[in-house]
């Protein structure tokens, strides 16, 4: 209990000893509010920033340490204050580095329950072992949607890749998701992957080894990958960026029998390049013209 005492202090959270909003007597009104079960409180909780939903620790006895059990995180570095400067103007912590501890100490008291959701956005320049060690805490608390959106050129940790709770993932970062051993997530329905570099052997084993893939949306991803074959997707968006100085791969073939909607970015690049097609289910199709920079310099 002193250690939870002392985090709101770390969380911004003080008040006097003899002084705490859940040690006063109530006097009048009635705080239905509160008399709500958990799940509730917390649902309402999943509407605020994690930042905002600790300071709820504030309102009262029954909101004291709620915080330590919410089931949804949100962690945004643009939503901390700016630079903090002391008395004579200077510099004294990056809000990065205030960042960074909040994430530490929120998942360090967090009581050991399950963790449906959690986001992570925002550039964040720190030691991988950090970002690991917040994501390695994640997949050991049955997290079902994972939103990360803050880590530089790094890698996942392997347990990510066999998540058996593990429904949804967005990962939007400069990762390379090469030479991965095993692939096993059961419970996998929806990717999406943002700048992200990929290859031909990560595309089969991720459609091989998620038997209930839904939707998979590759947005700026490298296109080193030539076929998709899954009879369980549903939903396919391919946005991917053209080099065509750098010989990438063009696409060959797509089989997908179960697909309902098919997007696709196509470059000049392609030099008219037909691609077969199975989707006997499509119902919906859109196909966008982009000009890479290559193609640009023989327009202008």
């Amino acid at each position: 209990m002193a250690l939870r005492t002392s985090a709101y202090q770390a969380f911004g959270v003080n008040f006097p000893e003899n002084n705490r909003p859940w040690s006063k007597p109530r006097t009048q009104g009635v705080d239905r509010l509160s008399s709500l079960p958990d799940c509730l409180i917390h649902l309402i909780m999943s509407f605020l920033t994690t930042q905002e939903a600790v300071q709820t620790c504030v309102l009262s006895k029954r909101w004291k340490n709620l915080w330590i059990t919410l089931p949804f995180l949100d962690f945004d570095v643009d939503e901390f204050n700016s630079d903090e400067l002391d008395s004579d103007g200077m510099l004294k912590r990056d809000r990065v580095l205030v960042f960074i501890d909040f994430v530490s100490t929120m998942l360090l008291l967090r009581e050991a329950s399950d963790l449906n959701k959690i986001r992570l956005t925002g550039y964040v320049a720190s030691p991988f072992r950090i970002m690991r060690s917040w994501i390695l805490y994640t997949l050991k608390h049955n997290l079902q949607v994972l939103n990360i959106d803050c880590i530089p050129e790094c890698t996942l940790p392997l347990g990510f890749f066999t998540c058996a709770s593990l429904a949804d993932a967005s990962v939007g970062s400069y990762i390379s998701l090469h030479n991965l051993d095993v692939i096993n997530l059961p419970c996998f329905k929806q990717l999406s992957l943002k700048d992200v570099d990929i290859n031909q052997d990560f595309v089969d084993k991720i459609l091989c080894s998620c038997p209930v893939l839904e939707f998979l949306n590759l947005e700026g991803c490298s296109r080193d990958f030539s076929t998709i074959n899954s009879q369980s997707l549903k939903y396919l968006k391919i946005q991917t960026w053209c080099f065509s100085k750098e010989a990438e791969k063009k696409m060959e073939f797509i089989d997908t029998p179960n697909l309902l909607s098919f997007s696709d970015s196509i470059c000049p690049c392609l030099n008219g390049q037909k691609v077969p097609l199975k989707m006997p289910s499509l119902t919906s199709a859109s196909i966008h013209l982009d000009v890479c920079d290559s193609n640009k310099l023989l327009v202008n």
